[in-house]
């Protein structure tokens, strides 16, 4: 049994496949570490660090939704 162990600082949206490991049965475990807090290093790529600490609980009022308008008639199919 072959191993292969990575640990990324900030997970990629897509990892490489080692080539002589495609088409291979094998297991694959993601793992979060528990320091998860790596200095320097966001979240995530898309979104700025502490966004959602900061932005949740955050809206007040009510949700409004706009009126959807007619639904459209449509021929039947023959």
């Amino acid at each position: 049994m072959r191993a292969l162990r990575q640990i990324y600082d900030s997970l990629p949206p897509m990892i490489e496949i080692p080539l002589d490991l495609r088409r291979r049965h094998v297991e694959v475990v993601f793992l979060e570490l528990e320091d998860n807090n790596v200095p320097g290093v966001a979240a995530s790529v898309d979104w700025p660090a502490g966004l959602y600490e900061r932005t949740s609980g955050a809206w007040q009022g009510e949700l409004f939704r706009e009126p959807q308008g007619e639904y459209e008639q449509r021929r039947e199919i023959e």
